[in-house]
């Protein structure tokens, strides 16, 4: 990968081969380093030039300074950045380069306190409704058809935005209602069945689309203007006007509602009923929801499980048998 084939440019400098050259070392090992990652390099590789003009060298003074909270800012989010500098700093040390490695102590526990926007089942309505009501353009001819079908499938399915908008005819198995995510987060890949309702939809929006003529199966299932990839901003932007339109907006105490908070709510509202109506337990239905949305750590689905967005009951039924095994019936002579 040279600097020039790079979506994401890196700014010229004395520290920016070393970074580029990071990023390659990543690549070649397999790791999925790229998007939110990049541009946290990128930052990274912008205060390094800053810092030094003739030799590349992190110095404490700049891994400190870059380490640094900013005002506003998520311990989430700072602690990524942390991750990527202590990475880099640790590969320029095994290259015999001058760099100051960030120890682990150096912030507090990550308290996972985020809280997402869940979806009530009216809303989904409204938001589906107020999809099915876009117009043609005929500056994206696609997209009034786009919308309703690829909002279906995150509701439907709980897909990451990156794993809807990269589906291939190929991933697609219409006979089937079966969805194949190849090499997703982690370099992860799964099936992923779909609803029989939502494979008719798919089967209707194929052939509305013109795809039984289409004999590309690399061609994308969700196509932008062009044919390619629909890019995140587009989709973010249409997403919000169609949540103005269903009538859902941020409150006072939340943000505006993300796309992905669509895969949330699918899972959120999936553990619901397989806890509630289903009568599974508590322990065998995490796995399989980590199973569906392609966790290989189970703490991470723990994070997309919101107990206050939901009936309590259903929870406190399903973990019973448990309860009344562990604790005894204890009796009192009056």
């Amino acid at each position: 990968m040279s600097e020039n084939n790079l979506s994401i440019a890196f700014p010229s400098g004395t520290c920016t081969k070393v970074c580029l050259d990071f990023l390659r070392f990543k690549h070649s090992l397999g790791q999925k380093f790229e998007g939110s990652d990049i541009y946290r390099l990128r930052y990274i590789c912008q205060r390094m030039n800053h810092a030094v003009e003739d030799t590349p060298v992190l110095s404490k003074d700049t891994v400190l300074n870059i380490a640094q909270r900013r005002d506003g800012e998520a311990q989430g989010t700072q602690l990524n950045r942390i991750r990527i500098l202590r990475q880099l700093a640790e590969y320029m040390v095994s290259m015999d380069m001058e760099a100051y490695i960030l120890p682990g102590h150096f912030t507090q526990k990550y308290m996972y306190d985020f809280r997402p926007y869940i979806f009530s089942r009216e809303q989904i309505t409204d938001i589906l409704d107020a999809a099915d009501r876009m117009e043609y353009s005929l500056r994206s001819p696609y997209m009034h058809m786009v919308m309703p079908a690829i909002l279906r499938v995150f509701f439907g399915c709980g897909l990451r935005s990156s794993e809807a908008r990269q589906l291939k005819l190929c991933n697609v198995d219409l006979t089937a209602g079966v969805l194949t995510v190849e090499k997703s987060k982690n370099r992860v890949s799964r099936y992923v069945p779909m609803a029989a309702s939502l494979t008719a939809y798919m089967q209707r929006y194929a052939d509305a689309i013109g795809f039984s003529f289409n004999t590309d199966n690399n061609a994308y299932f969700f196509p932008s203007p062009s044919g390619g990839v629909i890019h995140e901003t587009t989709l973010r932007e249409r997403f919000r006007a169609i949540l103005l339109q269903a009538g859902v907006s941020a409150s006072d105490d939340r943000a505006f509602p993300r796309i992905h908070d669509m895969r949330h709510t699918f899972f959120v509202r999936s553990y619901a009923r397989m806890t509630g109506e289903l009568g599974l337990d508590l322990y065998t239905a995490m796995p399989i929801i980590a199973a569906y949305a392609g966790h290989t750590n189970i703490k991470d689905t723990e994070r997309y499980i919101h107990l206050p967005e939901f009936d309590y009951t259903n929870i406190t039924a399903a973990g019973a048998p448990f309860v009344d095994a562990c604790v005894p019936e204890v009796t009192f002579d009056v």
